[in-house]
């Protein structure tokens, strides 16, 4: 009797701890997409274990054995089966299909899953009724629940690898005692005496329930670096930023300084082609002349364009139509890569069409400089949580990895001399933050870049919303 009352407890007690855990969590600003649906596991660790206390208690006290005490402990281990039954099939589909799958996910689709879990919980209970027995349950509920769990959480190692491979190892041996929890208290009743142990399964239950509690916790470890990566990126974004903004200041100074006697430059040399009549060898070195100094005046303007200061008057913007006018403008480039346009129907954002127009077209001169007539590029425009996101995908020759920091810094760049002044993406990044979006980019040496640029809907509004206004 002692030795039930220690192997009950701590079987419950570990999933009870468990469900605290993860409830105990702050995680509502989290981006994983295991974040949405842990709370499910939560609630089938703190039902499970009061499930676990209530059959203790019947062994305990055969005398409260009644119909309604079995009917009730019956309903408190199919909810908590059924808990684990949802959160095994949301965390394989986000496996599959990515954190954001569950947003994205039509309510249709949901409504369906949701529908058939609970109609199949709903049968095997009432089935179970006869006996007071959870047979039926842990076979048909309990058993893919906790297969999928299981799969789910092993397969999900892959994201948490991301943040570090202990997690990850984490991740898989929570997943592997789940499967076996699901094996042994689905298929295997709890009268049996495994052989060779001469032990109760009940005994290995509770082991498998420690260890999923143990691992499981480890795991959630994945929240707190995400923050700590998140801290990072937005530390890393003010410092550049700041440093943007105290370069504009410094830029406007430099670029009012420098076209004073680029002014004065140009008209001197137009003074001088008069009086050196057609001497060529002087006309070529006049030329060389003007040609440098039309580029300093070049770079003069696009410090100007840098330093500028946010504007007022924003409109409502189609970011469609500014794509498809910077692809047009382009079409006199050349000869070039295929350029491909994959536009959804998107809300408006406020904005200066033309402010847009030269991001975009400075982000397709880069691709089409890094690219080669047998390669491509891709935009792609979508609508999520209210935020309008641009993502421009090519297939050129990449950036290194220790130079990507230093983008969207001015006079950086990666093109021979006389081809860029570095100020572009610069020029980008200060456009995009007045118009309080975000932009990022990712890119290999080995080939290929992805830049993301999104912007907040005009007004806050969804797409539903503009529509109806229209």
């Amino acid at each position: 009797m002692v030795w039930d009352f220690i192997l009950y407890l701590l079987y419950g007690l570990a999933f009870f701890t468990l469900g605290v855990a993860i409830l105990s969590r702050e995680i509502r600003l989290s981006e994983l997409g295991i974040a949405r649906i842990i709370w499910l596991l939560a609630l089938f660790g703190i039902t499970h274990g009061f499930h676990e206390w209530l059959e203790f208690l019947e062994h305990l006290s055969p005398t409260i054995k009644t119909p309604a005490f079995s009917l009730f402990r019956l309903g408190v281990v199919s909810v908590s089966f059924m808990l684990l039954l949802y959160f095994g099939l949301f965390i394989n589909i986000i496996t599959y299909y990515g954190d954001q799958a569950l947003k994205t996910t039509p309510r249709s689709v949901k409504a369906i899953i949701g529908f058939s879990a609970l109609t199949l919980i709903l049968l095997t209970t009432y089935l179970d009724m006869g006996t007071g027995r959870a047979t039926v349950t842990r076979i048909f509920v309990a058993f893919p629940g906790g297969l999928l769990s299981g799969i789910g959480l092993m397969l999900y190692s892959r994201t948490a690898r991301t943040f570090s491979k202990k997690v990850a190892v984490n991740f898989i041996l929570a997943g592997i005692f789940m499967i076996c929890y699901a094996i042994l208290t689905g298929l295997i009743p709890s009268q049996v005496v495994v052989p060779f142990f001469h032990i109760k399964v009940i005994f290995f239950r509770s082991v498998s329930a420690f260890l999923i509690m143990f691992f499981t916790i480890r795991a959630l470890s994945v929240f707190s670096l995400e923050q700590h990566e998140l801290i990072n990126e937005r530390l890393l974004r003010f410092s550049q930023s700041e440093k943007l903004t105290s370069m504009g200041i410094l830029a406007a100074g430099i670029a009012h300084e420098i076209n004073n006697p680029l002014a004065n430059v140009s008209l001197n040399v137009e003074m001088l082609k008069d009086l050196t009549g057609d001497d060529e060898r002087i006309a070529r070195k006049l030329k060389a002349i003007e040609r440098n100094s039309a580029r300093a005046a070049k770079i003069a303007q696009e410090l100007l364009h840098f330093s500028r200061e946010k504007e007022t008057g924003l409109e409502p913007v189609d970011i469609n139509q500014v794509i498809t006018s910077s692809c047009n403008l382009l079409q006199t480039h050349g000869q070039g890569p295929e350029i491909n346009l994959n536009l959804q129907d998107v809300p408006e954002i406020d904005g200066i069409f033309w402010k847009l127009e030269e991001v975009f077209i400075n982000l397709l001169m880069n691709s089409i400089d890094a690219c080669v007539n047998e390669d491509s590029i891709e935009i792609e425009s979508f609508v999520q949580n209210n935020t309008v996101t641009v993502i421009l995908t090519d297939t050129g020759h990449g950036i290194h990895e220790k130079d990507l920091f230093k983008v969207f810094d001015p006079f950086y760049t990666t093109k021979p001399v006389g081809r860029g002044t570095g100020l572009g993406l610069s020029v980008c990044y200060n456009i995009i933050k007045q118009h309080g979006g975000e932009i990022s980019l990712v890119s290999s040496e080995y080939g290929g870049t992805v830049v993301t640029v999104s912007f907040p809907v005009a007004d806050g509004k969804t797409m539903g919303e503009q529509a109806g206004e229209r």
